[in-house]
């Protein structure tokens, strides 16, 4: 079985850094399943493109490039209008609240969600946020799924998630528990969105 996951936006909003944690986590959350992390930037690292891939599969997986998405986070209108169609008819696509659905007709009959992703994060203080939000949305939905359901859940999510910044932020002398506790609050934010499990046809 393969799962695919793409988070696409705009640099500095955190794709990049959602499909690496996503990857992390699978990866300590069991050790036997294979995963490839695919980051795509665009000439500019903030304010252009960025997108990335995570797959995940029981088997090794010999082709690293997604084909057919399970779920995608497309965070502005150039990533939905570029990207909606290549996800799969059971999948979902899930946009920030801002992004208009209409005038795509390879994405109709496809399920989605909208959620206030953007605005959370900078009620938050910082787009910054972006990345744990959405990164807790994908955990909350891929828990639910054949290959990592009862694997999968926020708690221990949270625990890598700390782990990860205690490590790359060790340089810092000030302000690293303030950082890893607004990250998992916005993970914890993001996990919430998802809670329900309906969802609308396009």
């Amino acid at each position: 079985m393969r799962l695919e996951v793409r988070f696409a936006g705009f640099g500095g909003q955190g794709v990049i850094t959602a499909g690496r944690l996503l990857a992390l986590i699978v990866i300590e959350t069991d050790p036997s399943l294979y995963v490839v992390y695919s980051p795509s930037y665009g000439f500019q690292t903030r304010g252009g493109d960025a997108l990335s891939d995570v797959i995940i599969s029981d088997e090794e997986i010999d082709y690293p490039k997604a084909r057919k998405l399970d779920l995608a986070f497309l965070l502005t209108q150039p990533a939905y209008n570029k990207y909606c169609g290549y996800v799969k008819d059971d999948g979902l696509i899930v946009i920030d609240d801002h992004v208009d659905k209409g005038g795509k007709t390879q994405c109709s009959g496809k399920r989605y969600r909208e959620l206030s992703i953007i605005t959370n994060a900078r009620l938050m203080g910082s787009d910054v946020f972006v990345s744990a939000i959405i990164l807790g949305a994908s955990i909350n939905y891929l828990s639910n799924t054949e290959l990592l359901r009862g694997k999968l859940s926020l708690e221990y999510s949270k625990r890598v998630i700390t782990n990860y910044f205690r490590e790359t932020l060790i340089s810092r002398r000030m302000g690293i528990e303030e950082i890893i506790n607004k990250n998992v609050k916005a993970m914890e934010i993001g996990y919430k969105m998802m809670q329900t499990n309906s969802f609308n046809f396009k």
